[in-house]
């Protein structure tokens, strides 16, 4: 297979909507010091604009109380040192306004290890002073002009019994007293929801909205590839192709917002990872090795490329493995949804993000002499001088037989100087460290030789090529095996460094002198 280069523009730059936020999964967590550092390494490789968690009023960050009297008492010092943490490092809150402290709620039905409550108040207008009580705090904190810049999301996936005990009316109940304390703070601060899985609850949430003219500023909802296989047990009756599920179910929340009353409205999708299946029967969330394997990266790579101008936001849920719902992992890789492992080491995903991240804004044109593969897919960028060749092969499992992706690319290269190409690739035992992990035998505790190791192999493969002729199109081969990632990097070769400058006069009457007498 050919893939042309060409030199047209596509007009338009990449949005990037993939880092607009990126997620840890609860407050607390952000409390630790492993968490932090991990999101610290995170936004200094990648570098996020939002943050989002899970269990900002959850009663372990100690925020609601009653008096003697049965008044509300609010205690704000554990989310000041989350958000002040935060802030530090660059990212904004996009706040999600749950769950229900114990003070508040009106039954004792939880979800996750930590035990977060998913009940419904037994008095509205209390869950109403608290989030008005929390929304002046973080104005009289931060100030009007920070926080306008944050999102509110009202609760986190309603639709689902796990979640929310209420019915659907209960939680326009809960949403249209959420939105009146935030607006009641300032008409700027930004209110929205459902926070709904598998994009449901969209346009009846834009419709309650309009119909009782109740504030609603963005549209969140979540969704994961495996989704389909719920929707659809083992994709009988889906309409969708093989692998597309994903990018389909975005586009038609896309659409459902810009033929409602509400065109206008920003659209997040709050949570979504790599999260895979081959079957129904096979579908799990705490037990799904697509999180941690090599073909993770192809995934993240596919998508976000293809749903580039279809969304404000893709939130990766998580950054690190860090991540307490069915209890602290307690290996290297876990199953856990993070981008990087509980000890540090990144994931294939972590560097698919690291590669998009790299990146050009300006997009040109490409060609292609046949048809791809199911799963494969390029993208080309330039920076000032330096052209961009991503490229992905994604494993199809509804596809059997999938072989190595095999080609040549041909680009043009600058006009005058010498080229250089620099190859970055994710692959089995180089950017990926799970598919090791499990060669050594899933060790529960790793020697230093061991962790050396997978250290070692969490790092991309980088080689170098030259381009022997100066002022004509560039061409090279490429090999990707199911699950693989490239990043093709083509630039002028740089000027030479300088020498020396020359001695002072005393310094080469000494130099001469230490030559003599190591002859003598």
């Amino acid at each position: 297979m050919n893939l042309t280069v060409c030199s047209q523009i596509i007009e338009g730059s990449l949005r990037k909507p993939w880092k607009n936020a990126i997620a840890v999964g609860r407050a607390y967590e952000l409390l630790r010091q492993d968490t932090l550092d991990h999101l610290r390494f995170v936004q200094r490789s990648i570098g996020y604009r939002y943050c989002r968690f899970h269990g900002l009023f959850h009663d372990e960050m100690a925020v609601v109380a009653r008096r003697e009297d049965g008044s509300l008492a609010f205690r704000w010092h554990q989310i000041d040192k989350v958000y002040d943490a935060l802030i530090e490092m660059g990212l904004k809150p996009f706040v999600e306004l749950n769950p229900m402290p114990s003070a508040l709620a009106s039954g004792t039905a939880t979800i996750f290890d930590w035990r977060m409550n998913v009940t419904p108040p037994r008095d509205y207008l209390e869950w109403e002073q608290l989030v008005e009580a929390f929304t002046r705090h973080c104005v009289d904190r931060y100030g009007i002009n920070e926080v306008r810049q944050w999102y509110f999301e009202v609760w986190n996936e309603p639709n689902l019994p796990g979640f929310w005990t209420g019915t659907k009316d209960e939680y326009w109940k809960l949403y249209d007293a959420s939105a009146r304390a935030v607006k009641r703070v300032s008409e700027s601060l930004r209110v929205g929801g459902p926070a709904s899985s598998k994009a449901n609850w969209i346009e009846d949430t834009i419709n309650h909205c309009t119909t009782e003219n109740v504030p609603l500023d963005f549209i969140s909802t979540h969704l994961y590839p495996q989704d389909e296989y719920v929707t659809y047990p083992d994709r009988k009756g889906s309409p969708h192709a093989p692998g597309d599920y994903f990018a389909d179910t975005v586009r038609s929340v896309q659409r459902i917002v810009a033929e409602s009353s509400r065109p206008d409205l920003e659209i997040h999708w709050t949570e979504w990872n790599s999260l895979s299946t081959s079957s129904t029967a096979a579908v799990t969330w705490t037990e799904n090795t697509w999180v941690d394997s090599l073909n993770g990266a192809a995934v993240v790579c596919r998508a976000c490329l293809a749903l580039d101008d279809a969304c404000d936001t893709l939130c990766w849920w998580v950054a690190s493995d860090v991540f307490e719902e069915s209890g602290m992992p307690q290996s290297e890789f876990s199953s856990t949804y993070g981008l990087i492992t509980l000890n540090g080491l990144p994931k294939a995903t972590f560097h698919a993000f690291e590669f998009l991240n790299r990146l050009g804004d300006t997009r040109l044109q490409t060609e292609s002499d046949e048809e791809l593969p199911s799963g494969c897919g390029w993208h080309v960028t330039q920076k000032a001088e330096t052209l961009q060749v991503l490229l992905w092969h994604q494993f199809l499992p509804e596809i059997p037989g999938q072989t190595s992706w095999r080609g040549r690319v041909t680009a043009p290269t600058v006009n005058e100087g010498r080229s250089i190409l620099i190859q970055s690739r994710i692959g089995w035992g180089h950017g990926s460290a799970w598919e090791t992990w499990l060669e050594l035998g899933q060790p529960q505790n790793l020697s230093h030789e061991e962790m050396r190791l997978l250290r070692s192999h969490s790092q991309p493969q980088c080689r170098l090529f030259l381009h022997p002729e100066e002022g004509v199109p560039a061409s090279w081969d490429f090999d990707l095996a199911p699950g693989e990632v490239v990043l093709f990097e083509l630039r002028r070769q740089g000027v030479a460094a300088l020498p020396k400058s020359a001695l002072r006069e005393e310094l080469a009457q000494w130099e001469q002198q230490m030559s003599d007498i190591s002859r003598a």
